[in-house]
């Protein structure tokens, strides 16, 4: 039984296999990635398991996502974790995988329906001002949450304290995002997709529709508090204006029928 990367391969005997890109990981690839101890490869008999060796890791197994238990493997299996794929198979190792193109993603804002598109490694989302999607928010980390290309797909890491909801959930481990997913942070919402944003124009960044008063999404019927602010304030300005040219007609008639 064999495991491919590209062309490296390594033969599974009894025990268990550490795949990462740390100096103690038994098979040590530093091209893929890899978190230090990324997955584990368990074979005893003729049966062949994987598994993630952190729930902070992600690997995926023919295009899905293992969550806690392991995953029996089964000849040609593909298995993807950080930026590459190993195959499995139980006789001769396969080096022969086509390449595989990631098609566009993109984070869409739900309040403002810009989009931004996913076209770096990571994509993280915080207060810091360095981030690419900056939220002006006290309750929201520096370097809140991180959306990273990985796995074949996309996958959404929690880093703040006071957490991530993907799809009205708390997120308490790395998922891979599917065409869909609404990630919300301090009630800011964006969902993931494939399909280019239709009309906005891109923005550099996300800040004009993220200020702290947006606390609602318009479709929960929330208004704008600054707009409804200033179209208050005109007819007060309006008031006050009349009400100081009147004054001032009055001082000008009194100073010239006092003078006659």
């Amino acid at each position: 039984m064999w495991l491919a990367f590209g062309t490296q391969t390594r033969q599974l005997r009894d025990g268990e296999l550490v795949v990462g890109s740390g100096a103690d990981a038994d098979w040590r690839i530093g091209t893929a990635d890899l978190m230090p101890r990324h997955f584990t490869v368990t074979i005893y008999d003729l049966n062949v398991s994987v598994r993630a060796t952190s729930k902070d890791n992600v690997v995926v197994v023919n295009g899905k996502q293992l969550i806690g238990v392991p995953h029996l493997l089964n000849d040609g299996d593909v298995v993807a974790a950080g930026a590459g794929r190993f195959v499995f198979s139980e006789q001769t190792p396969r080096t022969d995988l086509p390449p595989v193109t990631q098609p566009a993603a993109y984070l869409a804002n739900e309040s403002s329906g810009r989009g931004r598109e996913l076209i770096s490694r990571s994509t993280m989302i915080g207060r810091d001002a360095s981030v690419a999607i900056a939220i002006d928010d006290p309750s929201v980390s520096r370097f809140h949450a991180e959306v990273r290309r990985e796995a074949g797909g996309f996958a959404l890491h929690s880093l703040g304290s006071s957490g991530t909801l993907l799809n009205g959930r708390k997120l308490t481990a790395p998922v891979l995002l599917t065409e869909g997913d609404v990630l919300e942070i301090a009630r800011r919402r964006w969902r993931f997709t494939h399909s280019a944003p239709g009309e906005a124009p891109p923005a550099p960044r996300d800040l004009p529709t993220d200020r702290p008063w947006r606390a609602r999404a318009p479709e929960t019927g929330a208004i704008d508090v600054v707009s409804e602010g200033v179209q208050r304030a005109k007819p007060r300005r309006r008031v006050i204006v009349v009400a100081a040219i009147v004054l001032l007609a009055a001082l000008v008639v009194l100073l010239l029928v006092t003078r006659a």
